[in-house]
Formats: structure tokens, sequence, C-alpha cells
């Protein structure tokens, strides 16, 4: 029979019965889409079931229900599955911390479980399962043809702009944990990035690493306070499966090895070893070099023949000094210049000439930019139009600078930001007309108590704002209430001073995430008025605050509190959680210092004193 007739068959066979099908395994919606006319709805509680390893598959099929999206196991589920090799579902006597270091290993995929419980299955003795606890990975991949063709599955039903972006993964080592705004900016610099309309690349990219969640190919490790992935690894297998693809497909050339020093991140290992012995870079050996990433090891200066390595896209240093040379201009097709230096450095006026550059990540250090100035007096119009990220510089080197920045979306200011009078005060922001994301750091002592500065002073699109050191008062922190796009707001050492904080009748209406750090703050009155789409509250080194405000509770936003302060504030905060419970709401989660609930309830008649409260985390640790 052909198609069409199987159909038939299949249908008169359904019809009029209570059926259950499952679709194992589906790559792409059109397989529903030509066999649905055959599955009869009688509404007689029939089911058809799909599994998918691509979440978006799921957008695509109409379904009564949304999609459940399996996650990793927890370790009694993983417990359970490795168990089940075994006669009776029973784990041989005397091989238990064997397995369960077997399991720990495994990481709560399936697959590699019932791989992990093959190996041990059929030899029981003590010897054996201590050597595969203690090298579990090389054992797996010792024999591919175990999860080869499952993984290749993922791979094959890729699309071809994702497939070297998921290779480079196998660049890194096993286990470590990827930055992904680092990995982004890998990406672009390999050229795997291209433009799509009038979207940013980092955008593009963003788009190509949520792909690869969602096609179960990553596990995200931490997230960014606005719910945004902050790192992400791969398993060990997925990363066997990278390394034997890409030396298939000749992906990596074989003088772009990678090394492993503390921290390790991706560079040519010869070429690291070698400057941090206080030797030189071949030119010759890595001229077709893109990245160049020396940020896990530590060398003295700036490497000065780096910058005849014309092809670079992506240089990343640390250095006791990590001043640049003039001549790093020569590097016109640089587009990521990262510098972790032990001192303050100045950016050389040259930098003006490098068009291509997208991101000056300076990490540390109160850094100068020099100014380019013409004959007739007047800065030079030189512009970097592509230039996006600009941290941890001076405002002293600002001024007149931003009219020649305007894609500028992250910007860090670390220098004197109090005026003489006591004002907040930083270089025009007006030209930024993109910019999400502002820091300020603040490195003048001011004796009173200094004001906030006039909200027109930030751009509108401000989503994210970071305060350290101003001393403002509580009484000035209304005027960020009026920034209409606010969605995360930092405030970090002695941002403010003064021991209540009253917000009265100011409204950040759009604030998801607020963070305070470091704060001698004693009192907080707010009302949920003041905060109405907070999801996010985190309380973090707060010693003296008493109490978090009650009424915080009542934000139907709100999903977490995360206090790590005063004993009374941590306590007040599992009390709003036990509201919200009695209420209903168990959407709440409150995360404090590992306190048991039975230490919360505890009154205390004593103040404790730094020393004493570390003395009562030790004695919860034990």
């Amino acid at each position: 029979m052909n198609e069409h007739q199987l159909g038939e068959k299949l249908y008169r066979k359904l019809k009029g019965r209570k059926y259950l099908v499952v679709f194992d395994d589906i790559w792409d919606c059109r397989v529903w889409d030509d066999l649905k006319m055959y599955f009869p709805d009688d509404k007689t509680g029939s089911r058809v079931i799909f599994t998918c390893r691509d979440i978006d598959m799921s957008l695509h099929v109409p379904s009564a229900k949304p999609a459940h999206v399996l996650r990793l196991r927890t370790g009694l589920e993983s417990w359970d599955i490795f168990k089940k090799v075994f006669r009776m579902g029973i784990c041989p006597r005397g091989l238990e911390e064997f397995g369960q270091v077997i399991n720990r290993k495994c990481e709560g995929l399936p697959l590699a479980i019932v791989i992990a419980a093959g190996l041990v299955k059929n030899n029981l003795s003590a010897t054996w399962w201590e050597q595969i606890a203690a090298s579990l990975r090389s054992f797996m991949v010792s024999d591919p043809r175990q999860y080869i063709d499952s993984l290749a599955l993922s791979y094959n039903h890729m699309p071809s702009h994702l497939r070297p972006c998921f290779l480079l993964f196998g660049a890194f080592p096993e286990d470590y944990e990827i930055p992904v705004t680092k990995l982004a900016w890998l990406w672009i610099a390999q050229g795997f990035i291209h433009e799509t309309g009038s979207r940013m690349l980092e955008d593009v990219a963003e788009n190509f690493l949520m792909d690869l969640i969602k096609r179960s190919l990553l596990m995200t490790q931490k997230f960014k306070s606005d719910g945004q992935v902050k790192t992400c690894r791969i398993h060990d297998l997925l990363h066997d499966f990278c390394l034997r693809k890409a030396e298939e497909e000749i992906f990596l050339s074989n003088n772009y090895r990678y090394g492993t020093l503390s921290s390790i991140l991706c560079f040519p290992l010869e070429l690291g070893k070698s400057l941090q012995e206080g030797g030189s870079i071949h030119i010759d050996t890595y001229k077709f070099l893109k990245i160049l990433d020396l940020e896990s090891i530590l060398i003295s200066i700036f490497p000065l023949d780096a910058v005849h390595m014309i092809n670079l896209r992506y240089l990343a240093i640390q250095a006791n000094n990590g001043n640049p040379c003039a001549s790093i201009s020569n590097l016109f097709n640089l587009q990521m210049l990262i510098i972790s230096s032990r001192k303050s450095i100045v950016v050389p006026k040259t930098i003006w000439k490098m068009v291509n550059l997208r991101h000056l990540y300076i990490k540390s250090g109160e850094n100068l930019i020099e100014q380019v100035i013409q004959k007739d007096g007047c800065p030079s119009p030189s512009a970097l139009a592509s230039l996006q990220t600009l941290s941890q510089v001076s405002p002293r080197s600002c001024h007149n600078i931003f009219s020649r920045t305007p894609n500028l979306r992250k910007l860090g200011f670390c220098g004197p930001l109090i005026s003489s009078l006591g004002d907040l005060e930083f270089p025009n922001l007006g030209p930024l007309s993109r910019l999400q994301k502002l820091k300020l750091l603040n490195t003048f002592s001011y004796p009173k108590a200094t004001r906030s500065c006039n909200p027109i002073m930030f751009p509108e699109k401000l989503k994210k704002l970071t305060l350290s050191n101003t001393g403002i008062d509580w009484k000035e922190m209304w005027t960020f209430a009026w920034l209409p796009n606010l969605e995360v707001l930092k405030l970090k050492f002695q941002v403010c001073v003064g021991e209540r904080w009253e917000t009265g009748d100011a409204e950040f209406q759009k604030l998801k995430v607020l963070k305070l750090h470091d704060l001698d703050i004693k009192q907080w009155i707010c009302s949920r008025d003041n905060f109405p789409r907070l999801q996010c509250l985190v309380v973090h080194r707060c010693l003296e605050l008493n109490s978090i405000p009650k009424d915080l509770g009542k934000v139907s936003t709100l999903e977490v509190i995360d206090v790590k302060s005063s004993l009374y504030a941590q306590r007040s905060a599992v009390e709003i959680q036990e509201e919200q419970h009695s209420e209903g709401n168990y959407f709440l989660k409150v995360h404090t210092w590992g306190f048991p609930t039975s230490l919360m309830g505890v009154e205390l008649k004593l103040f404790l004193n730094y020393s004493e409260w570390n003395g009562i985390l030790d004695i919860t640790r034990q």
C-alpha cells in the first residue's frame, strides 16, 4: 500500500476507539501536518504525545496543554535509573559508595547514566568500580558507539549557521563554565555571526545561544539578575562529540590549540607559555590567528608584538602593566579588546582609528582615554560607530567623546563623580540614545551626604543602573524612580548614607530587580505601590538592617527574596514567605544564609558583631 492507503486503514482501525499514540523524537512539525488527518478525534479521551529535542517544535503543534520540558534528573532520580540495570533494581552491597560517585559525574543526563551503568554491571569488583568512578569520562568516550549516533541526530538536524557555534564548545576544557557574553564575542570574532537586517551581531548571537539551549545541547549554570543566562557549559559526552566532529570537519587549524592554566580560556598553548616566560611572538606562526586570549595567564606588560597580528579580531590580556602602545591601531580588524591590569591604564588616542572595535572592556582601575585634538583646537571627528561596550573609564577623560560613539550600549565610569558642591555629576550622556546599561563607581570622598542629579541626565532607554560609593542621601533616591525604562537597580557599598530609607510616593514603575549590597541602612519603609513590578529583591551584607518591608510580600510579581544580611532581616523575609504561603501564594521563594528554620524564630537579646555573626555561621555549617 502507498502512504495514503496506509493512512486510511489506520483511520478505520482507530475510528470510535480510545487510543494513545506516541511520536518519539520528532524533528519536523510537518510530520504531524501530514498525518493528523488519519487520527480521528471522537471525544473518547484519546491522546497523541510528541517527544522532541527542540522545544520550539511545540510552538508549531496545536495542543491543549503546554509542552512539558524535561529537565536533568535529580540525584535520587539518577540513582533510580542507575540501579535499573541490576537484578531487582538493587545496587550490589559494598559498591554503592562508588556507584554514587559515578552517578554524580553523569550530571543527571539519562544517556550518560545508562552508559555508566553499562560499564559496571558485568564487573562487580570494587577495584573496577573505583577505576570507573575516578575516570568516568575517559571510559565513556573510549567507545563512542554507545552515544555518538544519538548525539549526531541533534547535530545533523541543526541549521548550518548553528553548527560552527556549537563546535566551538570543544575548544573549552570539559566542565568549563563559559560566560555567555564572552562566548558571543568569540562567535562574532570567528565570523560565525552575520548581519541580519538592522540587528546588532550581539543580538543575533544571543538568539543563537537560546536556540542551542532550546535544542537541549547546553546546560545553563548561572543567571543574571534580570533572568538572562550568565554562564553555560556542555556535558562531557557532547564535549567529546564536538572534539570528534571538529577533527572530522577540520574545524580548527593545528596551530590553534588550547591550554589549561588556572581559569582556562582559549589561546594557543605555546604562545601563552612563551609570553609568560618573557618571550616574544613569532608573527609568521600566528599571522592568521583571529583570537588571542591570554586572560588566564599573568604577563608583565602588554605584548608589543601582538600589534603586528593584523588578522586579530579578539585580544584579551592580563598584565601587571596593561597599557596598550600607540601602534595598537595597526589592528584595524580588532573587534574586542579586553584588558585586566594591575595598574590603571591610558588608552592611546590612536584607538579612534580602530573603526571595527565593538567592545573595549577594561576590568579594573580608573583608566584614561587620550583625547585627539586637531590643529584648530577642535576635537577630532573620528568616530567608533561600532563600539558598544566601554568600561572602567574615568569621567575626566570622557567629555565630548560620546558624540563619536553613537551605538554605545554599556558604559562604566570609575573616578570622581561628586562635584565640589556635593552633587552627583558625570559627562553628558545625551548623544547615547542606545545606552541600556550604566555603572557609576565614585572614587571621590565627600564629607557630607551628597545630592543626586536631574533624571534627564540619564538616557531614556536606560534599563540597568549600578551605583557605588556615591554617598547620596536616601531622600534623593526618588530621582531614580523617574527613569522610565529602568528594570535593574543595584546599590552597592556606601551608595547612600543614613539609617533610614522611606520611599514615600516614589514609584519605580518598571523595576524588576533591586539589589542592596554593603549598606549601613537600618530601617527601610516602603509599600507595594513603590515597586509594582518587582520580581527579585537581593539584600546582601546590610548588617544593620532590622527587617525587610512586610508589604513587599504583597507585590504580585515578586518571585525571589534573597537575604544575606542581619539575622533580623533574614527572619523577616522568612515571615513574609510564611504569610504568603498561608494565603496560598507558593510562588514566592526566600533564600537566606542557610540558617535552620528553628533558628530563625529565636529572639536574640544582643546585637551581634561581625565576628560573632561568622561564629554562628560556622556552627550552623558544622
